[in-house]
């Protein structure tokens, strides 16, 4: 069975953390540069949902975006 949360595009999980905070608060350190990054991560989105490949400075954008979210995590 799928979860809603699966259909879920970046922008719409920012907006779901946003309104769940009191939840996701203690493992996200800040909401604001949470949707900053996963705004970033949505711009790349499109590439590789249409199976395109990525530009060199699009696969630096996907790697520094991820090294933020882990460290946001951590």
């Amino acid at each position: 069975m799928d979860a809603v949360v699966d259909y879920s595009n970046f922008g719409e999980l920012g907006e779901i953390l946003k309104a769940n905070w009191t939840i996701f608060g203690d493992t996200l350190r800040d909401i604001s540069a949470v949707q900053k990054i996963l705004g970033s991560l949505n711009t790349l989105r499109s590439p590789l949902a249409h199976c395109k490949p990525l530009a060199p400075d699009e696969v630096l954008r996907l790697h520094l975006g991820l090294r933020d979210w882990f460290r946001q995590m951590g």
